[in-house]
């Protein structure tokens, strides 16, 4: 495998899906949101319209940002479809106030028209990100991620293993919280509500040094297909046509998928 190996930050679970619930934006009052000192920083990648993307150019948004590839079996589609419900949850004033940031760990297959393509099956606005390797390595250092592109198999086909977690980032751009992929839809909206509160402070602290991030660092980290469990509310992925044998297979592992929030 071709690995690219930084700080781990991830979570491979199953989560409650929250659909069908009273909203509630209920979390632990110990949640601590203040910025990080250590991971983090502005960036420039190429968006799906191809054009230049700063992280500056948020002009004062918050956001949520997290890594992963457009032909990922379940957890890119099932985290997209977590911050969906994390904005309904918000209410559109609140949620126009939030960003969403879909960064490619696999610039080499997800051009920008791939991503559009892709982002275009969620109800809500995002950002997605592509660039070149060294561009795109540069970033996942600075955020202390991590990425794996597995074997190719005959027909140039691989997959990526990469960090699950989602970064939430304040209106400067500075990383606040890192919330594991199975963290529910309440909770994420619940801390935004807290950061734009102005709750979290400004004392800045740092990753390497708190125990109880280092002690998440497990290395456990992937972008298989989950199985069984209460996740299933939350996926949306279709199963792929029994016969591919008319589809390139340049775009065999390309996703096709349903969507919906009203079950």
């Amino acid at each position: 495998m071709i690995k690219y190996s930084y700080l781990i930050i991830s979570a491979l679970a199953f989560a409650l899906c929250a659909c069908g619930q009273e909203p509630s934006y209920q979390t632990s009052p110990s949640i601590d949101l203040r910025p990080f000192a250590d991971i983090g920083g502005n960036f420039t990648l190429t968006d799906q319209r191809g054009e230049a993307f700063a992280l500056r150019d948020l002009r004062g948004r918050a956001a949520l940002l997290f890594f992963g590839y457009t032909y990922c079996p379940d957890f890119c589609p099932t985290t997209l479809s977590r911050i969906v419900r994390t904005k309904e949850l918000l209410g559109h004033e609140a949620a126009d106030s939030l960003a969403v940031l879909f960064i490619s760990v696999d610039p080499q297959r997800d051009t920008p028209a791939i991503l559009s393509s892709y982002l275009a099956y969620f109800p809500i606005a995002v950002t997605g990100l592509t660039g070149s390797r060294a561009a795109i390595d540069s970033m996942v250092e600075a955020y202390a991620a991590e990425y794996e592109i597995g074997a190719v198999d005959d027909e140039g086909q691989y997959a990526v293993d990469h960090s699950t977690d989602i970064y939430l980032l304040d209106a400067e751009g500075r990383v606040r919280h890192l919330f594991a992929h199975d963290d529910r839809p309440e909770a994420i909206a619940a801390a935004l509500h807290l950061l734009w509160s102005g709750q979290g402070g400004e004392s800045e602290r740092s990753l390497a040094n708190d125990a109880l991030w280092v002690a998440r660092d497990l290395g456990t980290y992937g972008c298989g297909a989950l199985g069984p469990g209460p996740d299933a509310d939350y996926r949306f992925w279709r199963a792929r046509a029994a016969d591919t044998s008319a589809v390139p297979p340049t775009e065999r592992l390309q996703p096709e998928f349903g969507y919906g929030l009203d079950r």
